[in-house]
């Protein structure tokens, strides 16, 4: 019997929604991110950061809801991962190039009203750089953020007095390509901006496996060198990167053609057009992919074995950087995707990614089976990064032959296991007499040869219908 009740009442219920998180298809962003706001901003600069939820996010990294999306290309990310309604997904690691101690402009002290113990501060200001006079941080007084507006709250402790001298910084934001690009002192060893990504194994213990400069990777020296960068990152590991074409075009045809002209074809990048409008804000479509590419791994415990491809990601619809409508129907996004391009559709009822293909792909003229779908390179790359992770102990220790039938053994039921799963169609180990001659050996050089087939996606399915007049002999009994 329920108790009585008679009035207005509230109950909390715990959500049944949690934030999906894996460990082995974690996403790095290099970009602009509101530093500025965190007291300790200056160790926010050119360092890989993971961040889990919208909660570390705005702490290690001052993200806010309502952040020009334009401006600070690392919010966009933050968003699109964790305020996704599909599915919220993490971690991911950002990587900051801004720098407000270099990017400032300086305000002089002048008294400044308080009004209720607070004084409110636009999104612009450096927090660290807050100064009131005959007053002490944490003593006096605090700083915070808005989380929705990214505004800086200064509240009294103490007595607050009416007026009060303030002085502080704002920051100004003139990101060029030269900054995400960054560079490398191997005198010092200071990394900046992509070289960064060489510090993510030392610093996270995470083999980098997907790399993004949403907006500035459209740019093509950031695009070739964020390329150059993904090859044996920190001499170890090799990576994917996700890039957009040129988000001011019009219609698909003058991507295809910003394609050909500026010779984008790799087969370690997914190249993404145009953008999407997710929530009312205009989202870059290489983190759409991302995205939704981190969701399909988690759900095959973080093997890369099927494409994002024709899966629902969280849009209403295609724009340019301007806001301008893009439509594609099927023939004009498969017409994209035959040029290597990945784009959105509204299909089966829902906004799905359209693209199962890397940039290398031209239809018709891409016929080596590695190269055809993004799972044979994706899957591929994680075979070699999962092969080095798991048998690093083995370097420098003895190398007998029973050892290396141990490891022949262990390889081939980790593929057998693959298999069953039906994350591969076929794999086979092999320590071949003719790869691993005398000489080498001697040297302490060890080879082993695997032999994979990668699941087949299934891009089209064809039913054909043709008009019989067996039904109409059935009706009258005739044959």
């Amino acid at each position: 019997m329920t108790s009585y009740k008679h009035g207005v009442y509230g109950e909390y219920i715990p959500s049944n929604e949690q934030i999906v998180t894996t460990s082995n298809t974690i996403p790095i962003y290099i970009g602009v991110a509101p530093v500025h706001r965190v007291l300790n901003c200056e160790s926010k600069v050119n360092k890989p950061i993971i961040i889990s939820n919208l909660d570390e996010a705005q702490i290690e990294m001052g993200y806010s809801s309502d952040d020009d999306f334009d401006k600070y290309t690392l919010s966009a990310a933050v968003f699109a991962h964790f305020k996704n309604k599909i599915q919220s997904i993490g971690p991911i690691i950002l990587i900051n190039v801004l720098d407000p101690s270099l990017s400032k402009k300086n305000v002089s002290a002048k008294d400044t009203p308080v009004l209720n113990k607070r004084i409110v501060l636009d999104e612009n200001t450096i927090s660290s750089s807050i100064k009131i006079a005959d007053k002490v941080l944490d003593t006096d007084y605090k700083i915070d953020v808005d989380s929705t507006t990214g505004n800086i709250i200064i509240t009294f402790i103490t007595e607050a007095p009416s007026t009060v001298s303030l002085s502080y910084s704002t920051v100004t934001i003139n990101t060029t390509p030269q900054d995400i690009i960054g560079s490398y002192d191997a005198g010092t060893g200071e990394r900046k901006g992509i070289y960064c990504v060489h510090a993510v194994y030392e610093d996270l213990n995470i083999a980098p496996n997907i790399l993004c400069v949403p907006k500035y990777g459209k740019n093509l020296i950031v695009r070739n060198k964020l390329l150059e960068v993904s090859k044996s990152i920190s001499g170890l590991w090799d990576s994917v990167i996700y890039t957009d074409l040129d988000t001011s075009l019009n219609n698909y045809s003058q991507a295809i053609e910003k394609k050909e002209s500026d010779g984008l074809s790799s087969i370690d990048e997914k190249l993404c057009w145009p953008m999407g409008k997710m929530q009312g804000k205009r989202m870059y479509m290489s983190i759409l992919a991302i995205v939704r590419t981190q969701q399909t791994d988690v759900k095959n415990n973080g093997i890369p074995c099927e494409t994002p491809s024709n899966k629902a990601i969280d849009i209403s619809g295609l724009v340019n950087d301007s806001d301008k409508d893009i439509k594609l129907t099927i023939d004009t996004a498969n017409i994209l995707n035959s040029k290597g391009i990945t784009t959105a559709l509204f299909y089966g009822g829902k906004w799905v990614l359209w693209g199962s293909h890397m940039s290398n792909f031209e239809h018709g003229k891409t016929n080596k089976p590695e190269e055809m779908f993004d799972i044979n390179r994706r899957m591929n790359i994680y075979l070699n990064n999962d092969f080095k992770k798991r048998n690093a102990e083995k370097v420098d220790k003895p190398m007998t032959r029973n050892d290396i039938d141990a490891l022949l053994n262990t390889e081939q039921i980790r593929l057998n296991s693959l298999i069953s799963e039906g994350k591969l169609l076929f794999g086979k180990i092999e320590f071949r007499n003719t790869d691993n001659i005398v000489s080498d050996l001697m040297q302490g050089n060890f080879v082993f040869d695997t032999l994979t087939t990668t699941t087949i996606p299934a891009k089209s399915l064809t039913q054909r219908v043709q008009y019989s007049s067996q039904g109409i002999l059935d009706m009258i009994g005739g044959e």
